[in-house]
Order: C-alpha cells, then structure tokens, then sequence
C-alpha cells in the first residue's frame, strides 16, 4: 500500500469503493495515489518509456537550438529595435512551451505549475500578435493611414463570424487603442489570475482538477474564457486586413502559428483533462488517470511544439532592413 502521504484517491469515489476495487479486482494502489516524484520517476517507467522521454527531450532541446538560431538572425537582420523585440518574443512561444512541457514530462507532480506557466506565456502571445500586425504596417499612425479608406469588417470570429449585419467601420488612432486594450486586459489578467490561483492553492482553495460548481479554478477559467474571446475578436479583424497587405512578410504563416498554439494549449488540454477526470483513459502504473491524461498531452506537445519552432521559425525568418520606428517617436 502507498504511503498515507502518496495515496489519494478521487474525492468523487467513496473510499470504501476504492478499497473494494484495490483488494477484490486488484486494481494497483498507483492508480489512487499521487503521481511520482521526480527521483523516482527512472526507476518506476520501463526502458521504453524512458526512451520516449529521451527522444521527446531531444526534441525539446532541438528547438531550443532552432530557436537560437532563428533570434541571432532576426538580431542581425532585423533593423526596427520594436519589430526586432516583438519578433524575438513572439517566435519563442512554441519553443517556451516545448520546454515548459519537457520539464512536466520528467517532473509529474508539476502538472498545474507547467499548465499555469504555458497559460501565463501564451497570454501575452495575443498582445504579441497584434503587435506584429500593427508593427507590420510600421506602427499604429501608418496602420490607421493605410486603412483609412478601407472598410474594415467587424464580423470575424470567434464571437461575431455570423453577425452579417454589423456595420463596416473606418479606422481611427482612437480604435486601434480600444483594440489594443481589448487584447492587453487577456495579457495582464490571466498571470493575475495564476498569481491569485497560486495564493489560494497554498490555502488548499484552488485545484485545477476540480471541477464542480463550488470549484474557484473553474469560474475563474470560465471568466479567462470571456477574456479570451474579447481578445481574440480585435486580433481577427486586423488580421483580416493584414493578410492582404502584408502578404509579404508572412503574416498568414505567423497568425497559423498563433492559431495551432491556441488550439493546442487550450482544446487539446481541456479534451485530455476531460479523458482523464472520466477515467476513459486507463491507469496504466506508476501513473494513475489524471497523471497519464496529462503524460500523453505532453508527448503530443512536444512533437507539435516541435514542428510548430520549424514552421516559425521560417515565418519570422525574413531580412527587414527599414530602420522602422522606436517607441519614443510612436508616443509623439
């Protein structure tokens, strides 16, 4: 039997159950304890367990180089100081979370750290992306400018893509910062959100795991979840616009990227959790449902994060050689 500090079974399941489950169906007692340690880790998983862990730790270590790579070139070629630092931190993100997930690979126990740290980067990949659009155009006066005599369509996904009827807008310096707002509130509100999540976890409050009514993780996530869509629906519709004016500096290829990231972190995540709280997902020792949930996202992650570093890595891969704007000239 598992140490009283090790066995803790789903609070959904009388214990009486568990125990008739453990000692007439021999179910294992890993299947109703706490995933292992990482220094027990090597000695509990088969070799070819361990060997998948080395080839996805390449991986990750690959990217990592491809990543270095690709930043030493956009440092050398890049000439605009404000494009040169978005494109250096927005091109990192599927490299941060190929290494993110690689340490939740080798240390079990830190699934919700690994979740919260993905999270928090990828929040302020959206404020990321519509930088890149706007810098594209050369800052928000050249956007604006450039856009003036366009209708700009406001029907774009994901909350207004079947609203026909929304009316075109012209666009203003004054839009572009309601825009530019509207996608900062998700960057800075989901790491407050994890700062608060952290704070209450200590207290035992927050579980990421739980979801029942009564569950704060769950309405917080639900409250992220409007945030997201309100951030989202700005980047869409600048994007509409940006992929035919910007066509050559590979804007669609960088908002895919952004697209695939989304997707990943976030459906997939929700739909292997969901397999792992049902329990359709067997236990398969050392660990149990909610532990092996999370092991398998982490190898898809990896290899997807993977050729995702590939794919923009050749996306942000392009000699600009415009000296651009700072920071201090787009305030005056």
């Amino acid at each position: 039997m598992e140490s009283t500090e090790e066995f803790k079974p789903d609070p959904r399941l009388p214990k009486q159950l568990v125990f008739f489950l453990m000692n007439n169906h021999s179910v294992p007692p890993s299947c109703f304890s706490l995933p292992p340690t990482a220094a027990r880790l090597p000695y509990l998983v088969d070799t070819m367990q361990l060997c998948i862990m080395g080839i996805l730790t390449i991986l990750s270590i690959i990217s990592l180089i491809v990543y270095i790579e690709d930043a030493i070139y956009i440092i050398k070629k890049v000439q605009c100081p404000m494009k040169k630092r978005t494109s250096l931190w927005s091109s990192a993100a599927p490299t941060v979370i190929s290494t993110i997930t690689c340490l939740g690979l080798w240390i079990p126990r830190s699934a919700m750290f690994v979740e919260i740290g993905i999270g928090t980067y990828f929040a302020v990949c959206f404020y990321l992306i519509l930088m890149v659009i706007i810098e594209g155009y050369g800052g928000k006066d050249a956007l604006v400018k450039k856009l003036e005599s366009t209708d700009v369509h406001l029907n774009t996904g994901p909350c207004c893509c079947c609203c026909a009827c929304l009316p075109r807008i012209k666009m203003t310096k004054r839009k572009v910062n309601i825009f530019i707002l509207s996608v900062f509130q998700m960057a800075f509100l989901k790491p407050l959100f994890n700062f608060i999540g952290l704070i209450l976890w200590t207290d035992g409050i927050y579980n990421t795991e739980d979801l029942s009514g009564a569950s704060v993780a769950l309405w917080m996530n639900v409250a992220l979840g409007f945030c997201t869509i309100i951030a989202l629906w700005p980047i869409g519709i600048l994007f509409r616009e940006a992929k035919v004016h910007l066509a050559e500096n590979n804007m669609g290829t960088k908002f895919a990227v952004f697209q695939l990231q989304l997707i990943l972190t976030t459906l997939q995540a929700s739909i292997f959790s969901i397999l792992g709280n049902t329990g359709v997902l067997p236990c398969v020792p050392p660990y149990a449902f909610k532990a092996r949930a999370h092991l398998m996202h982490y190898h898809l992650l990896i290899i997807e994060t993977f050729l995702l570093t590939i794919l923009a890595r050749n996306a942000y891969r392009k000699k600009d050689e415009e000296t651009g704007y700072t920071i201090k000239t787009q305030a005056v």
